[in-house]
């Protein structure tokens, strides 16, 4: 429930991806600067993240609508005790 915290979360997780799996979004074969749209996502948004190899879905965190996105919506179930 903490929208800075999954942001950077994710942003993390890509910086991770670069450094173990370095062809993850820059590849020879991808013609898209897929570094550079995550980049302006990044700035705008809490975290933005690629669903996987070659891009996938971009995952955006936000409390805000994200023009041209579908939006997910998480519900916690309230008989569930917090850890």
């Amino acid at each position: 429930m903490d929208l800075a915290a999954l942001g950077a979360s994710i942003n993390e997780t890509m910086l991770c991806w670069e450094k173990i799996l370095p062809r993850v979004v820059a590849h020879p074969l991808i013609k898209l600067d897929l570094k550079r749209i995550l980049k302006v996502y990044q700035k705008h948004y809490p975290g933005a993240m690629f669903s996987g190899c070659g891009g996938g879905y971009l995952i955006v965190a936000s409390a805000e609508k994200v023009p041209g996105a579908f939006n997910v919506r998480v519900r916690i179930d309230p008989s569930r005790k917090a850890n």
